[in-house]
């Protein structure tokens, strides 16, 4: 994957739209289907090779909707460090995932690329490639996170200080209830809501609203998801991508608490 840093600010935000990754396997951070049935249900962690833009890690998530959303960017000592995002959606036959829908939206302007995937049951791995750019990766260990419990509301609720994919500093309060207030560096102020999905699994759904001039996006609307969970360090690590319905725009922030 290529790409470049996306600030929110109307004046530096060159905005990032989805394509796709896949994720094929069960345990852990993954999910499982019917009795049989490969899941493509999960969070995955693992490694990048080939990627120009010197991105070696990322963070993946299938929905139950067939849906994909994924973080690309660097693994640090204490928490993952987001450079950019795709999204997209695919077809799974068996334990191969094929997405042509992708697009790698880390590069202005975005590329289309291809997807595949493919889960090994016997490792619990899944590998394949996104354009010219390799992965592999494993489900997030089951004492960080489990994908097949429902979220819960106050592993979010509070006050968090995120990062945008430039590098902005976004500071964002969840209320108990689900609603949120967000303040950039920049001046570019948001809300919404952030809430367990209905499906039971651990996931939140995400409604943005932003504000007025700078944000790039004035007084329009975005939607996407979110994911939580705790760190070796003791802290809470929070990662949420949104796009805007025509999917030409997103925004993603990764913070801390």
């Amino acid at each position: 994957m290529d790409m470049k840093s996306n600030p929110f600010h109307r004046a530096r935000w060159s905005i990032a739209v989805l394509g796709a990754l896949a994720l094929v396997a069960c345990g852990g951070g993954g999910g499982t289907g019917d009795a049989g049935t490969p899941s493509t249900e999960g969070v995955y962690a693992g490694v990048l090779n080939g990627s120009s833009s010197g991105s070696t890690a990322f963070q993946l998530l299938m929905l139950d909707n067939g849906e994909l959303w994924s973080m690309y960017g660097t693994q640090g000592a204490s928490a993952f460090v987001a450079a950019g995002f795709v999204q997209g959606s695919g077809t799974q036959v068996s334990h191969a995932f094929v997405s042509t829908n992708t697009r790698d939206f880390g590069t202005v302007p975005a590329q289309g690329v291809t997807t595949s995937a493919l889960h090994d049951p016997t490792a619990n791995t899944l590998s394949g490639t996104v354009g010219s750019t390799s992965f592999v990766g494993t489900p997030l260990p089951t004492s960080l996170y489990t994908y097949g419990t429902p979220a819960v509301p106050g592993t979010v609720t509070g006050s968090w200080t995120t990062t945008s994919l430039s590098g902005e500093r976004v500071t964002v309060d969840i209320t108990p209830g689900g609603t949120f207030t967000a303040t950039s560096s920049l001046g570019c102020s948001l809300s919404g809501t952030i809430v367990p999905r209905p499906s039971g699994k651990n996931v939140f759904n995400v409604a943005v609203t932003f504000g007025a001039s700078p944000c790039a996006l004035p007084s329009q609307a975005a939607s996407g998801i979110a994911i939580a969970y705790p760190l070796p360090t003791g802290r809470t690590q929070l990662l949420v991508a949104v796009v805007n319905p025509a999917r030409t725009a997103g925004l993603a922030l990764v913070g801390t608490k």
